[in-house]
């Protein structure tokens, strides 16, 4: 930890003098002086870290339609680098545009964060600077007509802004300019992370591998990025810095996620180039994520704003070791301390270390352990499980990170801050599953808690049946008499026989969504328990997550196998993947002596 912690101070310090003296902000021109025919110019990288400039003309200023709605200044780029990069690109969202009065100063009249559905790709929309610069959003009254109905569409991408074109001729229709770029992960690990943004509308580039590079200062014209996870592995969105003042900027003249108040990580960002594509779809940055130099303190309809300076973050380790190719790895991943995307993450930050020491999908049998520590818990809270896989072991095994995240940020209950994560794998190559065939106890009279022998009839994996021993002990309740016990498999998902559909990501159906799924049984729990809070908390998260698939369970008369609290959970030295038994047992009543156990 002190280790760790002396790598985030360096991190911090080294971005500290990147960024040098703090800035003065330029100075801004209210939108009352905006007037169609203004030429300016626009700010942004098109590659590496340098700063360039094209020139733009102010074609008019408009109200857009919707609840956020607000003005938006109408301009088209021109110049050479326009042809070079295809026109308006995503990533430029932020980029400050200037007009230069007759005093000769040039002035931040905005930020260009939107594109247009022309062919060219030369119209965007700029928002306001006066309107990114206020705290609060919702509608805006520069003296125009507040109560008009907003001219310009804000619809959700280029394509859909096309197809309002063509439709509507003469009312524009303008997109974000907005695009997720992850770099550091394997495409395995991409795929459903991919899929859970699609969903929700959000498209994900990958960068390919992950290249350390010296921080670069956030001024404006620069490539900024907000990430929800930084490190070895980078998720965000990268854009452009508008407005400098101080330790304090805005950026992207768009939401990230529109969450509002937020506290996401915030970093520099390197353009390997910017792809021309304004025919086929949208010209874009392809650009990695850089150096943590700060926080977003919020995400509002126009834009972000952040801090420059310290961010707090879940600091999670991650590794794998292969015993069969003898390889191990670790990733070293900052998490955004935010309950609504860190799961989103979760599957991510677990894959990718598995995914390095095996080089790629692997099958055999993977021991699973997660600790977190919080400042909220005395100790930690750890989690163990078992899986085994013919062909991918990964896949099965996804889930249990992102539910931990899920139900200590995100329950009713009490919000449980995390300061670290440390998860731990080891992979071996036997696949060591079983299911049950039939089941005894030994001795067969016995007294109600006492312990017995449960002797269990298993099919191994490709492998011949045997018998193994598993000591238990007899449920207190049971009465006198000739009792059936049910002996079943305690979570039967943990192995995973048929190998998977190569046509399907990884982790196809959102472990994420299911999560969130245990969260109201968690809450409901906690609040039925007793003692102090945290302690129902953690008891609830403890029994909703008790999926050890290496144990059996143990049931009495009338016990309901649907139920997971029920019975008495066994451990067992394979993953457990079906079956049942239901061995007799002679229950002793007051003055019988049970049998004693045969040598």
């Amino acid at each position: 930890m002190i280790r760790r912690a002396g790598a985030v101070l360096g991190a911090l310090a080294a971005a500290a003098l990147a960024v040098g003296p703090a800035r003065a902000a330029d100075p801004i021109l209210p939108l009352a002086d905006v007037r169609p025919g203004m030429v300016g110019e626009a700010r942004t990288v098109v590659q590496g870290t340098g700063i360039v400039s094209f020139p733009v003309t102010v074609l008019d200023v408009e109200r857009t339609s919707g609840e956020a709605g607000g003005e938006v200044i109408l301009i088209r780029a021109e110049g050479p680098l326009m042809a070079e990069t295809g026109g308006i690109a995503e990533g430029m969202s932020g980029s400050p545009v200037y007009v230069t009065g007759a005093d000769g100063v040039p002035r931040v009249i905005g930020a260009i964060a939107y594109g247009a559905g022309d062919a060219a790709n030369v119209l965007g929309g700029v928002t306001p600077i006066e309107q990114m610069l206020r705290p609060l959003g919702g509608l805006r009254n520069h003296g125009r007509e507040a109560a008009s109905p907003g001219r310009v569409e804000v619809v959700r991408d280029r394509a859909a802004a096309r197809v309002a074109e063509r439709s509507r001729p003469g009312r524009p229709a303008l997109y974000p300019l907005a695009r997720w770029m992850i770099a550091g992960a394997s495409a395995p690990a991409v795929a459903p992370l991919a899929g859970d943004l699609a969903r929700s509308g959000i498209r994900l580039t990958s960068a390919g591998g992950r290249d350390r590079r010296p921080p670069v200062p956030l001024v404006p014209g620069a490539s900024v990025a907000a990430l929800i996870a930084a490190g070895d592995v980078v998720v965000g969105a990268v854009g452009t810095v508008t407005w400098v003042d101080g330790d304090r900027l805005v950026a992207f003249g768009h939401p990230f996620l529109d969450t509002g108040r937020s506290d996401f990580l915030m970093s520099d960002a390197y353009v390997f180039q910017t792809v021309p594509n304004p025919l086929q779809g949208t010209s874009f940055k392809l650009a990695e994520p850089g150096v943590v130099q700060g926080r977003v303190t919020a995400d509002r309809a126009d834009g972000l704003e952040g801090r420059i300076g310290s961010a707090p973050a879940i600091h999670v380790t991650a590794r794998a070791r292969d015993v069969a190719r003898g390889t191990r790895s670790t990733v070293r991943v900052d998490l955004a301390p935010d309950p609504r995307t860190a799961p989103q993450v979760g599957d991510l930050v677990q894959a990718e270390p598995l995914l390095r020491a095996a080089d790629g999908l692997a099958g055999g049998t993977l021991d699973l352990r997660i600790r977190v520590r919080s400042p909220a818990l005395r100790r930690p809270l750890v989690y163990r499980n078992r899986y085994a896989a013919a062909a991918d072991v990964a896949e099965v095994s996804l889930g249990p990170l992102t539910r931990l995240l899920t139900a200590l940020l995100g329950n009713s209950v009490r919000g449980v801050p995390i300061r670290s994560i440390q998860v731990e794998q080891t992979l071996r190559p036997r696949v060591r599953a079983a299911r049950i065939l039939a089941a005894r106890v030994s001795p067969t009279r016995v007294r109600p808690g006492q312990r017995a022998t449960l002797r269990l009839l298993v099919q191994p994996w490709r492998a011949d049946r045997r018998t193994i021993g598993l000591r238990i002990r007899i449920p207190r309740d049971v009465r006198p008499g000739e009792r059936r016990l049910r002996v079943v498999a305690n979570a039967p998902s943990g192995f995973a026989a048929v190998p998977p559909d190569l046509s399907e990501d990884l982790g196809t159906a959102t472990t994420a969504a299911r999560a969130r799924a245990l969260l109201p049984r968690i809450d409901a729990a906690a609040a039925r328990g007793r003692g102090r809070r945290t302690a129902r908390l953690l008891a609830a998260i403890r029994r909703a997550t008790a999926d050890r698939h290496d144990a059996v369970r143990v049931l009495g008369p009338g016990e309901d196998a649907d139920d997971p609290s029920a019975g008495v959970v066994v451990p067992a030295p394979y993953v457990m993947s079906g079956g049942r038994a239901v061995p007799r047992i002679d229950v002793a009543g007051r003055g019988q002596r049970p049998y004693s156990s045969p040598r």
